[in-house]
């Protein structure tokens, strides 16, 4: 990994992190994380990064330090309730998902009020404290520098705490956050910098963040953090299947090495259409075909896809019959392909490769066309059923029968992926409902 940005301590975490994370969790974590426009407690954090309740509590401690690391979230304080810690800890999601214009989307403005609001509440709340005539006067760097760093030494050696020093801590965390949000070279001549704090720092020093005195980073480095995070961790996981498969090859019968690549996972299910005639002619031949759909599929870049969405929404608005041209057919597979390897829904999509007119709302724009975009999606994942399944039915002809093998399908869905299954693998399986006319789906 590029030593620019992420360190080797940070990689070093990152080797010790991915035995127990892989690539589809860890990315599903940052999704969960980006445009987070509110602050975030500490048990939700938790809830936020053991979704899945795989991991244990130092295991999820990990993963946050290592965000945290590469300034993904920041740590804010407050003062804790009577009878608790000295101080109370929350975090700020500082992942957007457009780095480069930040200031565009509605969470990055969420943010940064609610900072204004506690810098307001605690710049009076600490003046308060150090005895200070003028409440709303600007505090010295230099002065919650000394703060801080009383701080520190009184809880590394497990003394009281001052009042005055976890105010002081507090004021750096919220400092801390600010500068992230502000997102400016020049950040200290900033209005709303200068209405809470005087910073005498020189050139050297300004660029490091009060509390850690690690390298502040500005949100497109950040962006470009996570993206070698991912990126790692995508390696890790083809790195980790192309072992697997070497084992297996090795050993067709050593059920360890099939269950590290997946294919015993359904061993724990008593599923008796398997025991049929149809699943005794078919029932390999459908997991196969489940378990292709969903091992990482081709790489293909947004950009590329971005365009290929567009054309094919554009003539699906002019002719939603057009859709099923021979053409589209294999836009509409190569699309689909693409997205169920990634962890995000219909909203995300819709923003991402289809919102071009930015003088109207995204949630205008998401509001009016959502059904109509979701009835496109439904069309290209019948596409894309019809053509990974075409070995099944073009030998299956009667309506009862085709039914009958979607309802199969589906459910060898459900028991192979399990709680595993992305987003829009919902919408495979709205597509194959559709497709076999089965109701209630």
């Amino acid at each position: 990994m590029g030593e620019v940005i992420i360190n080797a301590k940070i990689t070093d975490d990152l080797k010790g992190i991915s035995s127990f994370i892989d690539y589809t969790n860890f990315n599903r974590i940052i999704n969960k994380l980006t445009d987070y426009g509110e602050i975030i407690t500490e048990g939700k954090l938790a809830s936020l990064i053991n979704f899945n309740y795989r991991l244990n509590a130092s295991q999820a401690n990990m993963v946050i330090e290592l965000l945290v690391q590469i300034q993904a979230i920041s740590k804010v304080y407050a003062i804790a309730q009577k009878g608790k810690r000295d101080l109370d800890l929350e975090f700020i999601s500082n992942i957007f998902s457009d780095v480069n214009n930040p200031a565009s989307s509605p969470s990055f403005l969420s943010i940064r009020n609610l900072i204004e609001s506690r810098l307001n509440s605690q710049l009076q709340q600490y003046n308060m404290n150090m005895n200070k005539s003028n409440t709303t006067m600007p505090i010295s760097i230099n002065e919650i520098h000394g703060h801080v760093q009383t701080f520190s030494d009184l809880i590394n050696n497990n003394i009281s705490t001052s009042h005055k020093a976890r105010h002081g801590y507090i004021m750096g965390s919220l400092h801390d956050a600010l500068v992230i949000i502000l997102n400016k070279i020049n950040w200290w001549n900033d209005k709303t910098y200068l209405k809470f704090f005087s910073n005498e720092d020189n050139s050297t020093k300004k660029g490091l963040s009060v509390i850690t005195r690690e390298p502040r980073l500005t949100i497109f480095e950040i962006g470009t953090n996570i993206d070698k995070v991912v990126e790692f961790f995508k390696s890790i996981s083809i790195f980790r299947t192309r072992r697997s498969d070497q084992d297996i090859e090795a050993k067709p019968d050593d059920g360890e090495a099939r269950l590290i690549r997946g294919e015993l996972r359904t061993s724990n299910y008593s599923d008796k259409l398997l025991s049929t005639p149809f699943g005794i002619q078919y029932g390999q031949k459908i997991d196969e075909i489940i378990k292709d759909i969903f091992s990482g599929g081709t790489f293909v870049n947004s950009e590329d896809i971005k365009r290929i969405v567009q054309s094919l929404y554009q003539s699906y608005k002019n002719d939603s019959n057009s859709i099923n041209s021979d053409a589209n057919k294999t836009s509409s597979v190569l699309v689909v392909n693409y997205i169920l390897q990634q962890d995000y829904g219909i909203k995300r999509f819709t923003e991402e490769f289809l919102y071009q007119d930015r003088k109207i709302l995204f949630a205008k724009f998401f509001a009016e066309n959502k059904d109509e975009i979701e009835e496109f999606l439904i069309a290209n994942f019948i596409i894309f059923f019809e053509e990974r399944f075409n070995s099944i039915f073009r030998i299956i002809k009667s309506l009862d029968m085709k039914q009958y093998a979607c309802a199969f399908i589906m459910k060898r869905l459900y028991i192979i992926k399990g709680e595993d299954l992305p987003v829009f693998g919902y919408f495979l399986i709205k597509a194959i409902a559709r497709y076999g006319k089965i109701k209630a789906i």
